[in-house]
């Protein structure tokens, strides 16, 4: 009993393999005592020894008369970490079967999602919600879910409620400012961001938001100074990277763009979004030619994007392949037909379409040949 409460002080002050001795010799002195024995799977799990943790739980298991809701939710932990995501969810599912505890509702949520089983995730975080509506990790987490199915509405009240039970619940705080700032409500957003920085004033995605509410704004050197700040947090992520070459593009910088852009492409190179900005850079930099070649992968990676096509073919039309051009503006035309495209892209399509008939037009006027005068041999 004695080495059980040393175990537990030890384990709260961080000496997690001192602990493990106390309950192992007290599991010596008594082996049938379950609590032991749970103490011993619980120093493994927090160890990250899964395996030897499972082995613990189960012979837990076996020990006691009644079933125990902890065990198996323990047990579900531990498949997970495994990545036995078969295994967790039936751990879980018992648990839950006997206990109205929320715990193995998020649990069993979080593997949901890891299967791309959204509604099954919704509907477990929905019950562990009415078993505790003050938990914030539900009301987050269902939050961050409504929001990448896109229901903003939802989201934004499960994060109010987070934030009610926990106003300095910056899990919350910052997609409740991602929001306001989306409906360009800049100063309210910047108000959240400022709560939020008081406990993490280190996050690469706040500095991030934050310089693009100045960037919403017009203030850009604001802005560029925050993004700056994202990028030395994180220098591998790809938002700071592309709103910093965005950024200065929009402020005729395009060599400090491309810098950042290709820092982007490094970060996520399957996304055409910075081969089309950099594409652009070095169409300010007079560079046509590094310019086609960023364009025709962004087309690979997004062949029906109106906006990569449109400038891949003014790319192509500034290097005198104006057939090439007309063929992506044909297919900019076809797609225009089936969905709405910005009134500046169809306009820019029809005067570049316009320039390419006239300029194809002369060719011919100069490759035919000229009769002869009868003065002239």
């Amino acid at each position: 009993m004695i080495r059980g409460k040393k175990g537990l002080i030890l384990r709260r002050e961080g000496k997690i393999q001192d602990s493990l001795s106390c309950f192992q010799a007290a599991y010596n002195v008594n082996s049938t005592n379950v609590n032991n024995v749970k103490q011993i799977a619980k120093s493994f799990l927090i160890m990250g020894s899964h395996k030897r943790a499972v082995d613990a739980y189960l012979e837990a298991e076996k020990i006691l008369n009644i079933p125990d809701w902890e065990i198996y939710f323990n047990l579900g932990e531990c498949y997970t970490n495994m990545n036995q995501l078969y295994e967790a969810k039936k751990h879980l599912k018992r648990s839950i079967e006997l206990t109205k505890n929320e715990l193995p509702y998020i649990a069993l949520a979080k593997i949901c999602l890891l299967e791309n089983h959204v509604t099954e995730a919704q509907n477990a975080y929905t019950v562990a919600l009415s078993e505790n509506p003050e938990n914030i990790e539900a009301a987050t987490e269902l939050g961050l879910l409504y929001l990448k199915i896109g229901d903003v509405q939802r989201a934004f009240q499960q994060f109010g409620t987070a934030v009610a039970h926990s106003p300095n619940c910056t899990r919350a705080i910052l997609p409740i400012a991602f929001i306001i700032q989306n409906h360009q409500e800049y100063d309210v957003a910047l108000s959240k961001y400022k709560l939020a920085a008081q406990s993490i004033p280190e996050s690469y995605a706040l500095w991030n938001n934050v310089g693009m509410c100045f960037y919403g704004k017009q203030k850009f050197v604001a802005a560029i100074s925050c993004l700056k700040r994202a990028h030395y947090l994180n220098s591998m992520a790809f938002l700071p990277a592309y709103n910093l070459g965005m950024v200065f593009l929009t402020t005729g910088q395009p060599a400090s763009a491309a810098i950042y852009l290709c820092a982007a492409i490094s970060a996520d190179p399957k996304n055409p979004m910075p081969y089309l900005l950099l594409g652009l850079a070095l169409k300010r930099l007079e560079d046509l030619e590094g310019a086609e070649k960023v364009l025709q992968k962004a087309h690979a990676l997004s062949p029906q994007d109106p906006l990569v096509l449109i400038n891949y073919a003014i790319i192509l039309e500034a290097q005198g392949k104006g057939n090439i051009a007309a063929e992506f503006l044909t297919a900019l035309n076809d797609i225009t037909a089936v969905i709405d495209v910005d009134v500046q892209i169809t306009q820019t399509a029809k005067k570049l379409s316009t320039k390419i008939q006239q300029g194809t037009a002369s060719s011919k006027q100069e490759e035919e040949p000229r009769m002869l005068n009868s003065d002239e041999v």
